[in-house]
């Protein structure tokens, strides 16, 4: 039992220093970092295609389809491995966009709720203008956003490697302190006469 507690012990300090540690490389070099899965996409990508080529031409019953699917796969693999933001880029522009059509929508819903006599029809307003700025600075700076993104994941690893430190450290404390009191206690008894 102590020889699993030890282990386990190991494992989550071993889990949190390399938590740290990850937390550390994604604020220092966040964009290097998105380049580098990004370009690890596009490789994959140029792998299945060339799969699916080497397929296409070694087995005669595939269809035409498969060497066009492994031709798209490669020359798209190979774009975004010369230009591997464009991936980074993809998901903060449709949240953009996604945050700009609320927005409006939010807009159109604070004039509304001004004709129909809401005294604070503004609060609405104020937010519907916050969701709009906010999906046009994910719109036109995507790969900041990205960046950003990267930092703050960065930051919540840090936060996760020191705090598991810390319970382990307690609970380790605890189980050592809860072990004397059980040693205290493991004494042999014996009756004595008077």
């Amino acid at each position: 039992m102590k020889e699993t507690l030890k282990r386990i012990k190991a494992d989550v300090i071993l889990s949190a220093l390399l938590c740290v540690a990850l937390g550390v490389v994604l604020i220092i070099w966040s964009d290097e970092t998105i380049s580098a899965i990004c370009m690890l996409l596009a490789f994959g990508l140029i792998v299945m295609g060339v799969v699916n080529l080497v397929g296409y031409f070694t087995n005669h019953r595939l269809t035409s389809f498969n060497g066009m699917l492994g031709l798209i796969l490669v020359l798209v693999g190979i774009w975004l491995f010369a230009r591997p933001e464009y991936i980074a880029m993809i998901i903060p522009i449709v949240i953009g966009v996604m945050l700009a059509v609320h927005g409006i929508s939010d807009i159109k819903m604070a004039f509304e709720t001004k004709v129909n006599g809401y005294e604070k029809w503004w609060s609405p307003m104020i937010l519907g203008i916050i969701s709009l700025a906010l999906g046009i600075i994910c719109i036109v700076n995507a790969f900041g956003v990205v960046s950003l993104a990267m930092k703050f994941i960065g930051v919540a690893l840090i936060y996760d490697g020191i705090s598991d430190l810390w319970i382990v450290s307690r609970t380790a404390k605890a189980a050592k302190a809860m072990k004397q009191e059980a040693d205290a206690l493991d004494v042999d008894y014996k009756e004595v006469d008077d």
